[in-house]
């Protein structure tokens, strides 16, 4: 009996390996990126926290600021109200939300609950999260999630936010 083994691949099996490593290291590579913009989500709000620390610092309270600014040059807009402690530029924006959303200088909400308050007043209250929070239609921007900064200092990922009731 003779058997003959043919040398090299078919173009079809060539073809069908590269598509499943092409769609493996695209999957990978997709969900790197995601965890990258979620990071440094997290690290724009813990600067932002720092800016706040401070504020309080000088002031003895928590900014008086608006739930979300209502333009790039509202003076109650954290981003303003920040802008003297360094805050400005991309550290205002979430990487993960599409550029459209940059008009109002930034892409964060504050808590308006915790105005004039004190961070030591305050347990474990969220102070900053993404604008996307607000509605239930538009999916969290990190796989499911917020990124959310905390009164204690603390950024995490948070799957659901208690959005104070306009009045």
């Amino acid at each position: 009996m003779v058997r003959i083994f043919k040398k090299g691949f078919t173009l079809v099996e060539i073809t069908v390996v590269a598509g499943i490593v092409t769609s493996i290291g695209f999957e990978i590579y997709t969900q790197a990126m995601q965890k990258g913009k979620a990071s440094d989500c997290l690290n724009n709000l813990k600067q932002i926290y720092q800016a706040i620390v401070m504020f309080e610092q000088d002031n003895d309270r928590l900014p008086e600021a608006r739930f979300f600014p209502s333009s790039v040059t509202d003076e109650k807009g954290i981003h303003n109200i920040l802008k003297s402690y360094g805050i400005k530029g991309k550290i205002l924006f979430c990487p993960s939300l599409p550029e459209q959303l940059n008009q109002y200088g930034t892409t964060y909400i504050w808590n308006d609950t915790v105005n004039n308050k004190r961070l030591e007043n305050l347990h474990l209250t969220w102070l900053l999260t993404e604008m996307t929070a607000v509605s239930k239609k538009i999916p969290p921007p990190h796989t499911g999630k917020y990124s959310v900064i905390f009164s204690d200092g603390h950024a995490s990922l948070e799957s659901q936010i208690n959005i104070p009731k306009m009045e």
